[in-house]
């Protein structure tokens, strides 16, 4: 039981009135009944909320209809394409030399906000070439695709082809494209850090990228946080199988076309850090 002064001001009774018989009971029994309907109160709360949630995300779904496209002249590039690779792991939290083996790529033109284009390629890791039950479990991809796939090097210059047929280069005095990113790992990380390991050249092209991650909290002002839960604030659900590259690549272009139609601007936000040079003495 609660102290006599917390249960006469839960029941709003005054003092001298609970030290009577009688209106204390009453105040006990108002007391029992407020606890009774509470959780019938919280549960009804609860489904509101869960209605106004839904309603909201209904709602949303005919705003993006409604929004018109964004102004090729703003862009200062016209296809945003979207990266998301998927490498080599395991359970364990031994250190690990991570390798791609699937490299995704969704072209967006941001003019139109449609996904044009897409790269697709598995990718044969060369220093731990079989890949680990937890790595084959979180990723679908199977230890046959990969030994069937060619290596990263191989599979960067087919990209760096797939590109130019396509027209999208960039020069000097025009930037065609810029990689968008959920985080910095893509690049940076994986992309980055495995062709420094393994000396394969790389264009300049992956040096630079959009960090749609940090995009999406700077515009709407919320925490980073994940693919699935950018979604729902935008009013849609995660389609495909989440850690296949591919569909994350889908989705977070979704995510992507979903700011420019909130009025974000898309740009380069994160690149490499300047290389470390150092004199001969």
């Amino acid at each position: 039981l609660q102290p006599p002064q917390a249960v006469r001001v839960r029941a709003g009774v005054p003092c001298a009135a609970v030290s009577q018989g009688a209106p204390q009971r009453v105040a006990l029994g108002e007391l029992v009944r407020e606890s009774r309907a509470a959780p019938l109160a919280k549960r009804s709360a609860r489904r509101k909320r869960g209605e106004a949630k839904e309603r909201a995300r209904q709602e949303g779904a005919v705003l993006r209809e409604a929004r018109p496209l964004a102004d090729a002249h703003a862009l200062p590039f016209e296809w945003l394409l979207v990266l998301d690779v998927e490498a080599t792991c395991d359970a364990r939290g031994r250190p690990w030399e991570h390798e791609i083996i699937e490299f995704p790529v969704v072209a967006l033109n941001l003019r139109t906000l449609q996904v044009e284009h897409e790269f697709h390629s598995f990718v044969r890791p060369t220093a731990n070439q079989t890949l680990t039950p937890f790595c084959r479990k979180l990723t679908g991809i199977t230890q046959e695709q990969v030994d069937a796939a060619p290596p990263l090097d191989a599979v960067l210059r087919e990209f760096d082809g797939w590109l130019r047929e396509r027209g999208l280069v960039n020069t000097a005095e025009a930037r065609s494209f810029a990689f968008g990113t959920d985080g910095h790992f893509d690049c940076q990380f994986f992309v980055d850090g495995e062709c420094s390991r393994k000396g394969i050249p790389k264009a300049e092209y992956f040096d630079k990228w959009v960090n749609l991650k940090q995009l999406f909290a700077d515009h709407y002002k919320v925490r980073r946080c994940k693919i699935a839960k950018m979604l729902e604030r935008q009013g849609m659900r995660f389609e495909g199988r989440l850690h296949s590259g591919i569909d994350d690549s889908r989705n977070i272009a979704r995510i992507a076309a979903q700011l420019v139609r909130d009025g974000s601007a898309v740009y380069i936000n994160e690149g490499l850090p300047p290389r470390q040079r150092f004199l001969d003495l």
